[in-house]
């Protein structure tokens, strides 16, 4: 306790763990709420919605934000963060305009033709996400974990107040589909002024041939890691659009599920991610990665068992009377996910260790795998006649987070 005290990482984590409380209070808050104000059927659109942005956003930047933070020198970090700031802009206006162009087109191609009027907030979905990531990685390296703290809890805040307001004049499901969007991205507005204010002679000093230097010399992130992370989210929002257009309504109750039971992973695992990704490269330069990282990962399931495992054994007695009727088979499903949660909580913060390592193939490799994993599983419930879809689903998932584990530490033995 006292070297990690000495070293600032606890106060890091806590700043950014405060945040996260902060931010997932509002929301659970108003989550009985929102639950009486929207039917199960706009949790679904919203389930497609959220699929789509995070599988495309967390690409939108090619992968170009996760370089930042190990960038040998400041001027190359800032002229990755403009690369990857552009990057997002171009990817977010195409799909705006496809969107507008053949918005039925392309919700029947994702299996949802009731999402087609709704697509164009798409791309403005994926700004969000992938500009604020940019700037988030940024301000981690940079160590302003405050800033960051301060802004998930304005995310929630604005993501909260759109929902209920626009909930509660009937605006349903534009809604739910603002308030989402602002709640995963909104924070990076604040980002970006920070950095203006406090980096501007940094940024005053990228030029197109500085920027276009940087890209080619991390161009193993666009290589490898984009298609890692297209495989990671594919892998988690796919098998929700396939449950979504053959089962309808589950997908809504496993989105539910999923939001409630993600609380505690997401409290914990973004903000230790973080706080990893700006201490690993130290950390391996004086040979101490072994021993930081399976700290950290025993410290992590330690503090997660037993409050996941309470939930899971309390879900399915308490969606009910806390969100309304209608909502029960959400606490089931939040049972079965529980093992699913507490593997990624354990692995997710510490996977940027391979990053570290530049073993990008590595991960890229894995998320394919587990892409394959989890959707065969979807495949064949749905071959076998559309049963258990949903725990097909979480089972395959625990069992992916398990082996990404196991090759995680073999990774760290050599």
């Amino acid at each position: 306790m006292s070297r990690l005290i000495s070293s600032g990482l606890l106060a890091d984590t806590l700043k950014l763990v405060s945040g996260t409380i902060g931010g997932r209070l509002v929301l659970l808050a108003v989550l009985p709420l929102i639950t009486r104000l929207y039917s199960s059927e706009d949790f679904t659109l919203l389930a497609v919605y959220m699929a789509l942005i995070n599988t495309i956003g967390v690409a939108a930047c090619l992968r170009l934000e996760i370089a930042i933070p190990f960038a040998e020198d400041d001027q190359t970090a800032a002229d990755l963060l403009l690369a990857a700031v552009s990057v997002a802009a171009t990817i977010s206006l195409l799909v705006i305009f496809l969107a507008l162009a053949a918005p039925l087109w392309l919700a029947r191609l994702v299996g949802s033709p009731e999402i087609a009027p709704w697509l164009w907030l798409v791309g403005f979905g994926i700004f969000c996400i992938g500009s604020y990531g940019a700037f988030q990685f940024w301000a981690t390296r940079s160590r302003r974990f405050g800033a960051i703290a301060r802004t998930r809890v304005s995310q929630a805040l604005s993501g909260a107040a759109t929902m209920l307001g626009l909930g509660w004049l009937g605006l349903a499901p534009l809604g739910l589909l603002l308030g989402n969007m602002f709640t995963t991205g909104a924070g990076g507005i604040r980002l970006a002024f920070d950095a203006l204010r406090q980096d501007r002679a940094l940024l005053r000093q990228i030029t197109p041939g500085s920027m276009r230097a940087a890209v080619q010399k991390h161009r193993r992130y666009p290589l490898f890691s984009t298609p890692e992370a297209l495989a990671n989210v594919a892998g988690i929002q796919v098998p929700i659009l396939m449950i979504s257009a053959f089962s309808g309504a589950e997908a809504g109750q496993l989105f539910l599920a999923m939001q409630v039971m993600a609380a505690p992973m997401t409290l914990l695992a973004t903000s230790v991610g973080q706080v990893y990704a700006s201490r690993a490269a130290e950390e391996m330069r004086h040979g101490r990665l072994r021993g930081f990282t399976l700290g950290m990962m025993r410290r992590l399931f330690l503090i997660g068992l037993g409050p996941m495992v309470l939930a899971g054994l309390l879900s399915p007695w308490l969606f009910a009377p806390v969100f309304g009727t209608g909502w029960e088979r959400a606490g089931q499903i939040a049972a079965w996910i529980t093992p699913w949660m507490l593997f990624q909580l354990v692995v997710s913060p510490v996977s940027m260790l391979l990053h570290a390592n530049e073993k990008q193939k590595t991960a890229m490799l894995l998320q394919i795998f587990g892409l394959i994993l989890r959707c065969g599983g979807v495949v064949f419930s749905i071959y076998l006649g559309y049963y258990h879809l949903v725990e097909i689903y979480a089972v395959s998932s625990a069992v992916f987070y398990l082996l990404y584990g196991y090759v995680l530490i073999n990774s760290i033995r050599r």
